[in-house]
């Protein structure tokens, strides 16, 4: 019986941690929601509409350029949520840096793929969605992942507008892949679909890398 009662109490004292982590990522979620710079991530994906808007109302029946520029503003607005303007305030949280972080991100991306979904149904209703619209989703995940790792190195080293830095980063480095895929078309992945359009996952899995060593906790680096 003592053995047993021995071997409760461990297993309740392992278990405790556990659920206070959770519960304190998930009192963490308010407050930084209320910090996170979703008006801007929603401006962001309002102007990302603007070109589609602009088609439906002249009656164009292809609207493929529209959603393309659409979907890399969606990635790039994941920028936004490396801006942690309240740092100071919440660092009395018992939650780390990361932690902050990736809800920052989630909140952001949620704002980002709504935006999208809202974009892509106002199409839908008019003259529908071109086919192969899922082909956008390689150049989209890179945007995303180089405007995270971009806005998450300028963030670590102090800059105030990590933000914008970020997302313009994002849109560059994927229009210049673009703009160096027409010298070296065998090579480089293009907006158009074709042999090379997969490796537009190279570049998102080496930004999600940056990312990632980017975003470590800042005490155990």
């Amino acid at each position: 019986m003592l053995n047993e009662a021995t071997r409760c109490d461990a297993t309740g004292a392992g278990a405790r941690p556990a659920v206070s982590r959770r519960s304190a990522v998930l009192a963490a979620v308010a407050p930084t929601a209320r910090v996170a710079q979703l008006g801007p991530a929603a401006l962001t994906l309002a102007l990302a509409a603007v070109p589609s808007v602009v088609a439906l109302a002249r009656g164009d029946t292809v609207v493929a350029t529209p959603l393309i520029m659409a979907a890399l503003l969606a990635g790039a607005a994941l920028a936004w949520g490396v801006e942690d303007q309240a740092a100071e305030l919440l660092a009395s949280m018992p939650v780390s840096s990361p932690v902050r972080t990736s809800l920052r991100v989630g909140l952001v991306s949620l704002v980002s793929i709504s935006g999208a979904a809202l974009i892509a149904l106002v199409v839908a209703i008019g003259p529908g969605l071109p086919p192969g619209l899922g082909d956008r989703l390689p150049e989209s995940a890179a945007t995303a992942a180089a405007a995270l790792g971009v806005g998450l190195v300028a963030s670590r080293r102090g800059e105030r507008a990590a933000g914008p830095v970020g997302l313009t980063a994002g849109l560059l480095t994927v229009g210049l892949v673009v703009a160096l895929a027409v010298r070296w078309p065998a090579m480089l992945p293009a907006l158009a679909t074709g042999p090379t359009h997969d490796r537009w996952w190279i570049l998102a899995l080496a930004g999600i890398a940056v990312a990632v060593h980017a975003g470590r906790d800042p005490g155990r680096r």
